[in-house]
């Protein structure tokens, strides 16, 4: 196995945790609103404290990662992990929940930005979308388990569910010890905001945020209204998690194949693409369809975000390299925006929908897709501008 592969798997398993641990929680927001008498807004609350802190580890990480090393934090990313889920496996109150969720994603900050620039740092230039996709389709995976998990947690309690994924948390950090130390990033961006905003002006940065911004706002109005509302007509957290398992399936078996085609025919195309479909969800949701339709959404939704991920670290890498600044910078940026905003989208849809309506919350959320999907266009376009440049 090649040493970037290593890297590659090691970092993929703690995705799966990552993704396990999120998508878990979701078909039991039902079980927790009726176990801890949440409304909405406090369900979007138990969601939000995964993401408030990635903010601040993101920026952390940019400065980090070439002093420590990505896979030094890599390992006390997936050790911390490994801690707060067993935390959040016994978690006797909402309270000690959503603290253990707040730690889960400090944790889950730092793999995305440090652990996926040691990932794409170390594969050859013309395989990033391959490693990506490698990295989304083990990710995927993780959302399989994940609805599998909530369903045991409904059933054999919290304890053995949540338990066994620390189990494979542990697993990660092994892997993360036995991987390569991989290249070393050079510790020239005393400037950080300079070198943050020489990396947010290239297209293919934008063009990274534009599908973040796009995926947290249809993702995060899915995330928290469909299971809610799916629970409350009577819909059982196993239909649920069968479907968000379903989607995950298609995801592990996408990824892979989009990152190789993202490595063919470029990250920009296939990001636009999916873009776009990932906006029409919100949209059909925000008129009200049947049970069933929302549950097919919820099983298009694996696929769709796998897509995603192959075609938008890519990007970043791009962006990275075109500025002339590290990785780790970019990817921090992107952590920043996508972080952000699963804090702040479940707070204000769930305020929404609790002050007016589900469907209000839906709209606004196809609203808040709008400007994202116009920037994302105006810097794909630059991007083929600029590639067209030598041939004239």
């Amino acid at each position: 196995m090649q040493p970037y592969r290593r890297i590659t798997i090691a970092v993929g398993v703690s995705m799966f945790v990552d993704a396990s641990l999120y998508l878990a929680v979701l078909p039991l927001l039902p079980r927790y609103a009726d176990q801890f008498n949440l409304n909405t807004f406090q369900a979007g609350l138990v969601l939000a404290a995964y993401p408030v802190s990635v903010p601040f580890v993101s920026l952390g990480c940019i400065v980090l990662v070439p002093r420590v090393g990505a896979r030094r934090i890599s390992l006390c990313s997936a050790l911390l992990m490994t801690i707060a889920t067993v935390i959040f496996a016994w978690a006797p109150n909402v309270e000690v929940l959503i603290l253990a969720r707040f730690v889960q994603g400090f944790a889950s900050g730092s793999i995305w930005t440090a652990s996926m620039s040691w990932v794409t740092d170390n594969a050859p230039a013309g395989h990033r979308g391959r490693e990506s996709g490698i990295v989304m389709g083990l990710l995927s995976a993780g959302s399989i388990a994940g609805p599998g998990i909530g369903a045991l947690a409904a059933t054999a309690g919290s304890g053995l569910a949540f338990g066994l994924v620390a189990a494979v948390s542990f697993v990660g950090v092994v892997l993360a010890l036995l991987a390569p130390t991989g290249r070393a990033v050079a510790a020239g961006e005393s400037r950080l905001w300079a070198s943050i905003a020489r990396g947010a002006r290239q297209p293919a940065t934008i063009a990274a945020m534009a599908m973040s911004l796009i995926d947290l706002c249809a993702f995060g109005a899915v995330d928290l209204l469909v299971p809610l509302g799916l629970g409350r007509s009577g819909t059982s957290v196993d239909v649920i998690a069968i479907c968000f398992a379903a989607g995950a399936v298609l995801g592990a078996a996408v990824g892979p194949v989009a990152g190789r085609v993202v490595d063919r025919v470029g990250p920009a195309p296939v990001g636009l693409v999916v873009g776009i479909g990932v906006m029409v969800i919100p949209v059909v949701l925000a008129f009200g369809p049947s049970d069933v339709v929302q549950l097919a959404l919820l099983v298009t939704a694996g696929p769709l975000f796998a897509v995603i991920g192959a075609a938008m670290f890519p990007l970043s890498s791009l962006g990275a390299d075109a500025a002339r600044v590290s990785h780790v910078t970019v990817m921090g940026l992107l952590g920043v925006v996508w972080a952000a905003g699963f804090a702040v989208v479940p707070l204000v849809l769930g305020a929404v929908a609790t002050a007016t309506s589900t469907a209000t919350a839906f709209t606004l959320a196809s609203l808040l897709c709008l400007p994202a999907l116009v920037l994302l266009v105006t810097s794909v376009r630059r991007l083929g501008a600029l590639a067209a440049v030598p041939a004239a």
